[in-house]
């Protein structure tokens, strides 16, 4: 009955050491304001790219070193300083999910989630034109 005892033991703190590696993952969705009440904490915000200020990339200066501007949902503006290259076609996405830190002044973000435009998105009045002539057919 030790021996159960002990590989159960085992088993429990490999799994609390396992869920110890995944835990930073385990963050909820913040604002660039809450953000910065939560200093120095891991977080996520939800963004969307400020398309009206240019994306400074160099990949000879510097490949691993990103800087645009972004927009919570609560509508405001900071910098983002993504620590890596820049990700293709990162002015098409409909949405960002910014995964770091909040600094003074800016957020340094290490992992960036884009949301795709959806291409089932429909004109309407193609839509409508497609539904009368399937329905005049029959």
């Amino acid at each position: 009955m030790k021996k159960l005892h002990l590989v159960l033991l085992g088993l429990v703190v490999a799994g609390i050491i396992a869920m110890s590696f995944f835990i930073k993952d385990l963050t909820t969705q913040e604002t660039f304001h809450t953000a910065q009440n939560k200093k120095d904490k891991y977080v996520v915000v939800k963004a969307k790219l400020d398309k009206s200020a240019p994306i400074e990339y160099d990949a000879v200066k510097n490949p691993n070193l990103t800087v645009f501007y972004a927009f919570d949902n609560d509508g405001q503006r900071r910098k983002v300083v993504y620590s890596n290259a820049k990700i293709t076609d990162m002015e098409r996405s409909e949405g960002l999910d910014l995964n770091g830190y909040m600094r003074d002044g800016y957020f340094e973000c290490n992992k960036i989630q884009t949301k795709c435009p959806s291409k089932y998105k429909d004109d309407m009045k193609q839509a409508q034109k497609n539904l009368s002539n399937t329905t005049s057919q029959y």
